[in-house]
């Protein structure tokens, strides 16, 4: 099975001889049938809320003649997995918000007293709301993974289950403690891509308003401008603790 450079780094960051794997939103069943053909899940449950999808994945499974090891199941996230049923779930390919939705929605599935399942996530947005769903359950982010693929930054994130909650500060929430302690080169690139795009928003929006007075400008610009300070100055302290981790004493 061929995959996408994004897919890979999904596959890659789950453990080595898994029994169980849910595959959450599996679309095609590729990232399944990955699992199984490199020995990485004895089982995977692959699981879709859209039953075309579903359809593909089904010809799939078959052709590759892994109908004993995958099972498929319509289900709108995981409502159709039982408490302790999965000991790694997947959930790759949604925005941030969905995935958190998702974990929510599934709470007794993670909250299984000695089996609660590891998470393989790969969300398309807002990263900190489905890091701070982690850190509020008592998820640790274990790994990250970022990389580029067709001109957009994506990141996978592996979390264990702990027995006490772990506490992210603002930098770690939106970048990932694990990418700025290993000094990920990916976001570097990121960090320095996203300073410029802010920055430069930041300006043109400050030009527009400079020859208004506070009262003429709209409570929303305002709002929105203090909302640029403000990831600015957290992508500030994001590159200083890499910087740090680095061993690089100078001022970013």
């Amino acid at each position: 099975m061929i995959l996408s450079n994004r897919m890979e780094a999904v596959v890659n960051m789950v453990s080595p001889q898994s029994f169980v794997i849910a595959d959450i939103g599996c679309d095609h069943a590729y990232v399944s049938i990955a699992l199984v053909e490199r020995k990485l899940a004895q089982k995977v449950i692959a699981m879709d809320v859209r039953k075309g999808p579903l359809e593909i994945a089904k010809k799939n499974v078959t052709a590759y003649a892994m109908t004993d090891e995958i099972e498929l199941r319509l289900s709108d996230g995981l409502d159709k997995i039982l408490p302790g049923e999965a000991d790694v779930i997947v959930i790759a390919g949604m925005g941030g918000l969905l995935i958190r939705d998702i974990l929510e929605r599934g709470k007794k599935i993670l909250d299984v007293d000695g089996k609660r399942p590891e998470l393989i996530l790969q969300p398309q947005s807002d990263l900190a709301e489905v890091r701070i769903f982690l850190q509020e359950n008592a998820y640790d982010i274990q790994q990250e993974k970022m990389l580029i693929e067709e001109g957009k930054y994506y990141t996978i994130i592996k979390a264990v289950p702990k027995r006490d909650k772990v506490k992210y500060d603002e930098a770690e929430l939106l970048y990932g403690r694990y990418n700025l302690q290993s000094q990920d080169a990916v976001l570097e690139s990121y960090l320095l891509h996203e300073q410029s795009v802010l920055q430069e928003i930041l300006e043109k929006l400050e030009q527009n308003m400079r020859n208004k007075t506070v009262e003429e400008i709209p409570e929303k610009t305002k709002i929105r401008i203090q909302q640029l300070k403000k990831q600015i100055e957290v992508n500030h302290l994001a590159q200083l603790a890499y910087a740090k981790a680095k061993g690089e004493t100078n001022e970013v």
